[in-house]
């Protein structure tokens, strides 16, 4: 497909192209990725209360979030491809500023564009109410960051926010193993805090609003196998502005560009789903549901780190057995 893409570029102007990669860009981010998103999270958090008990819907419906995490990593180590770890750790980062500031800037503004002033009243009087709620749910996604930018370090070698330099290559596979064992480090430190968190709060896990759930094992595969298809495609388009617009990008991502576009851009459009999950909870204006919706930056997080650890996994065993890895 990524010889499609470039095949395409050099057939049009830089104008039509440009507006076929925005006009694409627009249906992913405001059509299919919430649809597929809502298939997916809704069938499992009906399937986690069916199986797993209501205190695991939470972090069922945030932890389902991550499969575009996931998939763009899998993808991207399937052929050869380092950088794609920094997908779900660039997520962490992603995370933070979408759920925190971004979801409740869009739910306000939806609420004034709607005429339903009162709301906002509602909402600062429950973000008031829980302000410890908020600074756990702040914390921990700050703690998660931190374990993925180390890893992300250990990994690369150089901070997130810098540049990757002209022949940067992969680090060797002892700094790789680092790396991983830094993201099972956070996903344990979460657990942890959490399980105290809950014994103390078990309400905040027990009524969150159900309405739209449904146990279809049918829908859950569905949404799941549609965001897949868009991961699939997400991957390609990196593949191929990579190769058009490598002098651009290498200014702004250094020589990595790969990596470098999987860490700002791949993270940011990955986080949609866990955008819309806050999005969504934070306009039912209940505390359960204002857990739900901070959550997707907190157990998200965590998520991400435990998606990096399996990345780091594998692409250790893969450097074991002798495969060279580019970022």
């Amino acid at each position: 497909m990524d010889t499609w893409i470039i095949q395409l570029y050099h057939s049009t102007n830089e104008i039509a192209f440009l507006a076929i990669s925005a006009i694409t860009a627009v249906i992913f981010c405001f059509w299919f990725i919430p649809n597929a998103t809502d298939i997916m999270v809704n069938s499992a958090a009906g399937l986690a209360d069916k199986y797993l008990g209501r205190k695991q819907r939470t972090i069922v419906i945030n932890s389902s979030t991550n499969n575009p995490e996931l998939f763009l990593m899998l993808l991207s180590l399937s052929i050869g491809r380092l950088g794609g770890i920094a997908t779900p750790l660039g997520s962490n980062f992603a995370n933070i500023y979408l759920m925190f500031i971004v979801a409740p800037i869009i739910v306000i503004s939806k609420w004034i564009f709607t005429g339903k002033i009162s709301y906002i009243k509602k909402f600062i009087e429950i973000l008031n109410k829980e302000k410890l709620l908020f600074l756990w749910h702040l914390l921990m996604s700050l703690s998660m960051f931190a374990f993925a930018t180390t890893a992300y370090w250990c990994i690369t070698g150089e901070s997130e926010f810098t540049p990757l330099p002209e022949g940067m290559s992969s680090r060797t596979l002892p700094w790789v193993i680092v790396g991983g064992l830094i993201c099972l480090a956070g996903v344990l430190v979460f657990f942890f805090y959490e399980a105290k968190f809950k014994r103390k709060r078990p309400e905040l896990f027990d009524d969150i609003n159900a309405d739209d759930y449904e146990a279809s094992w049918l829908k859950f595969i569905l949404g799941t196998v549609l965001l897949i298809l868009l991961c699939y495609i997400l991957n390609t388009l990196f593949m191929a502005w990579t190769e058009i617009y490598d002098d651009l990008l290498s200014r702004l991502f250094g020589d990595a560009v790969f990596a470098g576009l999987h860490y700002f851009l791949g993270s940011l459009i990955s986080s949609l789903p866990e955008t819309i999950v806050a999005v969504k909870n934070y306009d039912r204006l209940t505390s359960p549901d204002l857990n739900t919706a901070m959550a997707s930056a907190s157990q998200s997080n965590m998520t991400n780190l435990g998606i990096g650890f399996l990345g780091s996994f594998l692409a250790s065993l893969l450097l074991a057995m002798g495969m060279n890895y580019q970022l």
